[in-house]
């Protein structure tokens, strides 16, 4: 015990000494740690120094796995209600049309995440909902964005390079089609059951052909795009790992 000021604040008498710096601190500034009390400066330097858990893929592992997944969620929703409640200039300027990418490119990434019909954004949030916190508790928060957002980038660039110039295309089909094609990769990569991923791919690959209204060019893109990142992740956590065994 110390009869002294708190070293931050002189106008508060001390209650014991930082087990760290040996700096007297007040009861407003004692963080309980191991053994004793420190200081805000050195507890969260010590928090710093504790090597943070990894996901089997080389993620940073955090305590809810469907964080990203659910606010993807939510956004496709908001821009849902934006697009039925609003006019019809906020859908214009949002879905993909090949003609206007050049100087509109934005478009090949906010058409992933709008909807006119209920079914559509009902069928992808689903799928999005079954996919997401597997892959989410995979990869890590941010390596799982980034794989989405990839994948409906690669669905979009699809569309733009191979569809009618003057067609609209729309929905996070592509992007999740992306998660199918890294669960695909990842699976294989592990030696597990990969049987329901491709009866997956088989039937959305019919009915891309079959029904004129699906974009198979945003489906291939994302499945691609999405296959290729599950890939380099693949190949950074083996290079990883093989640094750590030396």
């Amino acid at each position: 015990m110390t009869d002294t000021v708190c070293y931050r604040h002189p106008d508060r008498p001390a209650g014991v000494r930082c087990q760290r710096c040996d700096r007297p601190i007040c009861p407003s500034c004692m963080n309980s740690a191991s053994v004793g009390f420190q200081c805000p400066n050195c507890f969260h330097e010590g928090v710093k120094s504790v090597p943070r858990t990894r996901t089997s893929l080389g993620g940073i592992q955090r305590g809810n796995p469907q964080v990203v997944t659910l606010s993807l969620m939510a956004i496709n929703v908001l821009v849902f209600i934006a697009v039925r409640a609003g006019s019809s200039r906020i859908v214009n300027d949002l879905v993909l049309v090949p003609v206007l990418v050049d100087s509109e490119p934005w478009r090949l990434l906010t058409s992933a995440f709008t909807h006119l019909q209920i079914f559509h954004i009902f069928a992808n949030l689903f799928m999005l909902y079954q996919l997401g916190p597997p892959l989410e508790q995979m990869l890590g928060r941010l390596r799982f964005l980034v794989l989405y957002l990839l994948s409906a980038l690669g669905g979009g660039v699809a569309v733009w390079l191979l569809s009618a110039p003057g067609s609209a295309t729309l929905g996070a089909s592509g992007a999740v089609l992306g998660l199918i094609g890294a669960l695909l990769v990842l699976h294989r990569a592990r030696g597990l059951d990969i049987t329901w991923i491709l009866g997956y791919v088989a039937i959305t690959a019919v009915l891309s052909f079959v029904v004129p209204s699906i974009s198979w060019q945003g489906h291939l893109g994302g499945f691609v795009t999405g296959a290729a990142v599950a890939w380099i992740y693949l190949q950074i956590n083996n290079r990883r790992r093989n640094k750590t065994r030396t």
